[in-house]
């Protein structure tokens, strides 16, 4: 982490919704038909039912602690060195940075509500980094670049927005959020 005072870091985990749901409900599947497996199986060799049941048992639980990391999805909001730094952890914590940008090449950033909606709902490419698409606290920066519109969701919190200002204290909207 970053010394200055002029930098701000929040996760948000993505909620289970569109296809990360189905993802979620399909390892959850996975783990059920692995316990009925290993039922079946201690059901059906009665005697070694137990050894078996406790390696199928070991398997099971090895088999929940490497799947649900992949579908345990989070999203890590940073400004840093004048940059807005979006990576997309998977359980593993190691992140894949998916967009970065000087904050102060935003022509505005804001909150997602009615009074900006034009703003963020004419843009050539919205790109979504929320965890909650419902989010009281959602915020839009929209991104002029070559004749192209472009913009960023995420989920602001009060530091970001105050680190944000001082970068581009012209295009940002401060209000007060939960965190």
């Amino acid at each position: 982490m970053e010394e200055s005072i002029n930098y701000a870091e929040y996760t948000v985990e993505k909620k289970p919704e569109g296809k990360n749901l189905q993802k979620r409900i399909l390892v959850i599947a996975l783990y059920v038909i692995a316990f009925a497996a290993i039922c079946f199986v201690i059901s059906l060799t009665q005697g070694a039912g137990a050894v078996w049941g406790g390696v199928f048992f070991v398997l099971l639980v090895a088999l929940i602690w490497f799947t649900w990391r992949l579908v345990k999805e989070e999203r890590k909001y940073e400004v840093i060195n004048a940059k807005l730094k979006i990576q997309e952890l998977n359980g593993s914590g190691k992140g894949k940075v998916v967009f970065e940008n000087l904050v102060s090449e935003f022509t505005v950033i804001a909150p997602m509500t009615a009074e900006y909606e034009s703003q963020y709902k004419n843009a050539d490419e919205i790109l979504d980094f929320r965890g909650d698409s419902k989010s009281p606290d959602s915020y839009f920066a929209r991104l002029e670049k070559d004749g192209k519109s472009t913009v960023v969701c995420f989920e602001a919190i009060n530091k970001m927005l105050k680190v944000m200002k001082f970068y581009n204290s012209k295009g940002t909207v401060v209000t007060v959020v939960r965190h």
